[in-house]
Parts: structure tokens; C-alpha cells; sequence
């Protein structure tokens, strides 16, 4: 069976194959095997013949090294960033750059990039949207700093300018929205409405959510531990005709990894609907269900309720936005919303709502007034 989508395979025979990109013909991959007895020989020759292949001006072409550093980041790197990193290189990098080598992009090449992915880098020469290009061209540097320390001659990224993003304010429930939900799911008592009333209060990612079990919260302790994640990612086995699969991981970074202290009311409420430790919160079994399906479970509540439209992820900008007006300290809300950084906190909600401005403008007076 093939290790992640990575293209190395255990043969019939007891060996190991390992494919990669030899060229590109009329848009389309042209692959060569290498063949080893060990999971690690296979991968390490792939390696070495696809630099060699490829080696022109004092390296690689640009999709062997892109392959190489796709190698070389694997087994550090969550399964869901690899396939993104290696979606993001097939799909939208290797197009755009083609077989050259990297050596021989220019300056102007590399300057011109950001606009044209911007306006012609998507599927059928569509549009992409500012963060896909930044990611895009975050990833690209990556490769170009991968090459250098490999000794390859590769382009400074200085050229390599993200694109402007239009700042848009996190949605957040209306206060009338708020109260109607939060009545209609204190009075329910399925596992959907105890799934949105933890993360209204709680600030849970969906993926977070769906990998919860009872066993993470400690009635004792009064919290609850985040340490898994449910997420669909794309399938890259080419020898299985899915092109997604759910996978069960890990929180997405160290700081997602988190303990949550939960408010007293929600504790007790959690407590009256308990069940074994082993089930899942949001199915009540030993199964999870996954993000997308329970997204829908969530809309047609919101819809039942009289409440929407909003999306799930307006429920942790909700209670991130009640936490600032309550005067949390930074440095507590991000590491409860589980932030690599303080920073990311402050540029995302510590922003007041208009409700919290007109409180501050009425302490205001006349001086002259007692």
C-alpha cells in the first residue's frame, strides 16, 4: 500500500517503488520508477534520480525540486498539510512555472507572478482569491529556500509580493440571533444542539468539535482537552478512485493542543447529558461524524430555530468577540482559542463592536457638569 499518497509503493514482488515526475508533456505528467528493497532506499534513491535528472544550470528543474522538497517535508509535516503543499505544487505551481529551471526565472518573471495568479492562476485560467495566492507563494519560497541550502541555484523571493487582502470583519451573531439560539438549545436535547451550545461557549474549531469525546472533559477539573481533530483531505493514492478521505489527527498546530476551563453553567449542563467516555460528543457512540456533515445538522438547526444565515465558524468569532467585551485578557483568549500567536488574536478580534463604543462615548461629560 502507497504511504500517504507519496507515490511509493510496496510491489507484488517485495520490493519497493517509488514514482516521480520525469516531465511534462502537453500539461501532463510523464512519470519514471526507481525500485529498492526498503520503504527508505526507494524514497532516498527517487530523491537522488529526480535531482539528477532534472540537473541543469546548477540544479534541478523546478518540479524536481519541488518533488524533492515535498520528500523532504513529509514525515514532519500533519498528512493534511502535506496534500495541500502537494495540491498546491501540481495544481497551480508546476502549470505556471512548467519544466525550467529555476535559476533561469528571472526577476521580472518572479514579479509578475502574484498578479497572474491572482487574475488567471485558477481552474480553466479563472481568478484565485488573495490568501490562496499568498499561501501560494509562501510555499514557493519555501522551495526556493529548500534548493539554495541543497546548494541549487534558486531565485531571491524578494520579487515574491503577497497580494493586498481587504480586511473584512469576523461574522458574529446579532445579539437578538444570540439570545433566540441560545433558548432554543438549553431547551433541546439532541447531540446537535449540544455540539453548537459547547462551541458558542467554548470557541471550538468544527474539527476540534467532531473529535471531541466525553472522555476529554474533566467534571472535576472543570475543563475540557482538545487533542484531536477531524478533517477531510484529498486522497492522493492514485490506485484508489476517491479523490477525498477523513482523516483523524492530531490538533493542526502545538498551541491547538490546549486545556479549556469551562464556565460553570456549561459544566453543569454537560454533566446532566454525560455519557461514557469513550463516545463521541456529537454522536453519542464510537464513532465521529465529520466536519461537513455536521455542518449540515447545524444550518438546518439555524433554520428550525429562526436564526441565520451564519456560518459555524461565526460561533467561535461570537464567543472570541463576548470574551473581549468581557474584558478577557489577551494573552488567556488566545491561548483558549488555541493561536500560535498573540498576534493573531489582536488582528482578528480586539477590534470593539459598535455596542461596546457606545457604552465607552456614554462616560463621557461637560467637565463643567458634577
Amino acid at each position: 500500500m502507497p504511504r500517504k499518497g507519496e507515490n511509493i509503493f510496496h510491489r507484488k514482488d517485495g520490493r519497493w517503488e517509488a514514482r516521480y515526475i520525469a516531465r511534462y508533456e502537453g500539461g501532463r505528467a510523464r512519470y519514471r520508477s526507481v525500485y529498492a528493497l526498503t520503504y527508505a532506499e526507494a524514497k532516498q534513491k527517487r530523491a537522488q534520480e529526480s535531482a539528477d535528472l532534472h540537473a541543469g544550470v546548477r540544479g534541478p528543474s523546478f518540479p524536481a525540486l519541488a518533488e524533492a522538497y515535498l520528500s523532504a517535508i513529509q514525515s514532519h509535516v500533519k498528512e493534511s498539510t502535506y496534500t495541500r503543499y502537494r495540491r498546491n505544487v501540481d495544481r497551480y505551481l508546476i502549470p505556471r512555472l512548467g519544466n525550467q529551471n529555476p535559476a533561469r526565472i528571472g526577476a521580472a518573471a518572479l514579479a509578475r507572478l502574484p498578479q497572474e495568479l491572482l487574475t488567471s492562476g485558477g481552474a480553466q485560467g479563472g481568478p484565485l482569491s488573495p490568501k490562496t495566492v499568498t499561501d501560494l507563494l509562501c510555499l514557493l519560497k519555501a522551495i526556493f529556500r529548500f534548493g539554495r541550502a541543497c546548494g541549487w541555484a534558486c531565485p531571491p523571493a524578494g520579487g515574491l509580493k503577497p497580494p493586498p487582502r481587504a480586511g473584512k470583519a469576523p461574522q458574529i451573531l446579532c445579539l437578538e440571533d444570540q439570545i433566540r439560539l441560545e433558548e432554543q438549545l438549553l431547551h433541546s436535547e439532541d447531540e446537535t444542539s449540544l455540539g453548537i451550545l459547547f462551541t458558542l461557549f467554548t470557541g471550538l474549531r468544527i474539527g476540534e468539535l467532531c473529535g471531541l469525546k466525553w472522555g476529554d472533559l474533566d467534571f472535576d477539573a472543570g475543563t475540557v482537552t482538545v487533542r484531536r481533530t477531524v478533517e477531510r483531505i484529498a486522497d492522493l493514492d492514485p490506485h484508489t478512485a476517491a479523490k477525498t478521505k477523513v482523516v483523524l489527527s492530531a490538533p493542526k498546530t502545538a498551541s491547538s493542543f490546549r486545556v479549556i476551563p469551562l464556565p460553570g453553567f456549561l459544566l453543569e449542563y454537560m454533566a446532566a447529558h454525560r455519557r461514557r467516555e469513550g463516545d463521541y460528543l456529537l454522536t453519542g457512540g464510537p464513532d465521529y461524524t465529520e466536519p461537513h456533515q455536521f455542518y449540515i445538522r447545524y444550518r438546518k438547526y439555524l433554520l428550525r430555530a429562526g436564526v441565520g444565515p451564519y456560518t459555524f465558524h461565526a460561533l467561535r468569532h461570537t464567543f472570541a468577540t463576548a470574551c473581549v467585551e468581557k474584558g478577557f485578557d489577551v494573552k488567556s483568549l488566545s491561548e483558549i482559542l488555541g493561536h500560535a500567536s498573540v498576534s493573531t488574536t489582536l488582528s482578528i478580534y480586539v477590534h470593539p463592536s459598535l455596542r461596546a463604543k457606545k457604552r465607552q462615548m456614554d462616560l463621557l461629560s461637560p467637565v463643567s457638569r458634577p
